[in-house]
């Protein structure tokens, strides 16, 4: 390996690394700013009146407001678990599964998700993203109606006394230019670094791995080169779609769409940070069973899509 290829290879490394952001960041900027004008929206007040309906509604209408929020899984908890509080007790139990289904639905999907996945990606990929994350999460919410809220929900998670009379008389948000803005920019501060580190890894995978490696890997059967792609997208999903230029990349290089579903569909939910604040509200036997689920439909759902 002499001098010469060394310094031919780094260029074209940070040649790759323009080409990516430059197609990108149009849509990076996008979904920050929808994103960050969807948060004045009144989402408690929103997701509380539709998960007091009858429960197969109720869990259609989580998942479609899950999908629509933009709030990740940080985010998501204090709201869900104020909006369990909040519910009215119905024939002796509380009803959890719309709220799981809530969470499920916006830890893996929003709108600033689809647009950077239709921009980097393309817009296949992004609605069938939707729809197998308003599957999965339909799915989630239908099981957990079966299952006592013992088994999910912590015992130090108590309801209000007075059910939803804090969230129904809470005021509306207003806009205000200024703070939208500054929202803005906080929200590209804190996911640009997760975004230059994908386009770096897929940068780096495209330059200097060679492509020969992930025939090996990503073509054992398929099954197993999708369950690949789910566990792959565990350490490997960064948050905000920072890791969508690095999936971009495997696709390229042979990836099947499949595989690159399980990725979107496991990674953003079953990273250590987002189980850590799920596990404020839910059971260690709830977060197990979640995972387990999460992975199966990932699989299923990667076959279906060929």
């Amino acid at each position: 390996m002499d001098k010469q290829w060394i310094i031919a290879a780094i260029q074209f490394f940070f040649w790759t690394c323009r080409d990516m952001l430059s197609g990108f960041f149009p849509y990076f900027l996008a979904g920050i700013f929808l994103g960050e004008l969807i948060k004045f929206a009144s989402w408690t007040k929103l997701i509380y009146k539709w998960i007091s309906k009858s429960p197969v509604l109720a869990v259609i209408s989580a998942s479609i407001i899950g999908i629509l929020s933009p709030l990740c899984t940080y985010g998501t908890i204090p709201i869900v678990i104020e909006l369990y509080k909040s519910q009215e007790p119905r024939s002796g139990t509380v009803r959890a599964s719309p709220l799981i289904t809530f969470c499920a639905a916006s830890s893996l999907m929003n709108p600033q998700l689809f647009v950077m996945t239709a921009g980097g990606i393309g817009l296949e990929m992004a609605i069938v993203r939707t729809l197998a994350v308003f599957t999965f999460s339909f799915a989630a919410g239908m099981l957990t109606l079966i299952i006592p809220d013992r088994f999910m929900i912590r015992k130090n998670i108590k309801v209000y006394e007075d059910g939803g009379g804090k969230i129904e008389t809470r005021k509306k948000k207003k806009f205000a230019v200024k703070q939208y803005f500054i929202n803005c920019v906080k929200s590209f501060l804190y996911i640009a670094p997760f975004l230059l580190i994908g386009v770096f890894l897929g940068a780096a995978v495209t330059v200097f791995v060679p492509q020969r490696f992930f025939y090996e890997a990503l073509y054992m059967g398929r099954v197993q080169s999708i369950l690949a792609g789910a566990i792959l997208g565990i350490p490997m999903n960064a948050c905000g779609g920072g890791a969508i230029p690095f999936v971009q990349t495997l696709l390229a290089l042979g990836l099947g769409k499949g595989a690159a579903l399980a990725f979107f569909l496991v990674g953003p939910a079953l990273r250590p940070a987002p189980l850590a604040a799920m596990s404020a509200l839910f059971t260690p036997l709830m977060l197990i069973g979640y995972a387990v689920f999460l992975i199966i439909s990932a699989v299923f759902m990667g076959l279906v899509y060929v």
